[in-house]
């Protein structure tokens, strides 16, 4: 642990010192880096990100990462000392995405694990977020790609990062998380909502065939869901 980085309360104190509400969406450069990022007592890296979402047109805004080019995310980043987890995940949206919004809930708090060891690498509180502007000039905008995806396309083209996969899922923006249609009685809600099936990540993404390898299966997925974008 380097002497920069922070061992905080994940619920910060209420005092002047920390920044609740982020209101600097200057086109600049990003924030500093690592080194004033929250860890907790276990050295477990704190992030805060949001799911920048268009419920008009029953979408999402991902970005690429800027390690892999290839690869859909959400934006998000580490939350430093001076910062609530909301500030944070607001600064981040705007500095990797351009998207200036409201936070509007908290869909929780899920965990990072490697791939091949599954060792914890990071916590990450993801807030479902009302776009209320996309600016074509944010501090990111020569590092990334910015798209919009369906719920479905969100699934199958963050389909190796099944964190992004558990926020979604917890999202407005999953079908089987919509409010119920009016009905005449209470009765009438009770059997829409027991014979109505539970729709998951799962059955969202179509099953692949039986010969199909791993690599396979993701670039056909993947090639799919953003030709779908553009149709």
């Amino acid at each position: 642990m380097t002497q920069s980085t922070v061992v905080r309360s994940m619920t910060p104190p209420l005092d002047t010192k920390i920044n609740h509400t982020f209101t600097d969406f200057s086109k600049k450069s990003s924030r500093h880096g690592h080194g004033q990022d929250v860890v907790d007592s276990n050295n477990i890296r704190q992030v805060a990100g949001c799911i920048p979402l268009d419920m008009q047109n029953r979408r999402v805004l991902l970005i690429t990462s800027r390690k892999n080019k290839d690869a859909w995310v959400l934006p998000k980043g580490g939350w430093e000392q001076d910062e609530t987890q909301e500030h944070a995940a607001t600064r981040e949206t705007w500095e990797e995405a351009g998207i200036k919004g409201t936070i509007t809930k908290q869909l929780g708090v899920f965990e990072e694990r490697t791939n091949k060891k599954r060792h914890l690498k990071a916590h990450h509180w993801i807030f479902e977020m009302r776009i209320d502007e996309v600016a074509k000039k944010f501090p990111e905008k020569k590092k990334r790609e910015r798209r919009w995806f369906t719920f479905e396309e969100a699934l199958i083209a963050t389909q190796d990062h099944r964190y992004i996969q558990e926020a979604l899922m917890q999202s407005s923006l999953n079908p089987a998380r919509a409010p119920p249609s009016p009905r005449n009685s209470f009765e009438e809600q009770q059997d829409d909502i027991q014979s109505k099936p539970v729709i998951n990540a799962v059955e969202m993404v179509p099953a692949p065939p039986p010969h199909a390898t791993h690599t396979e299966l993701k670039r056909k997925s993947l090639i799919k869901s953003i030709k779908s974008i553009f149709n």
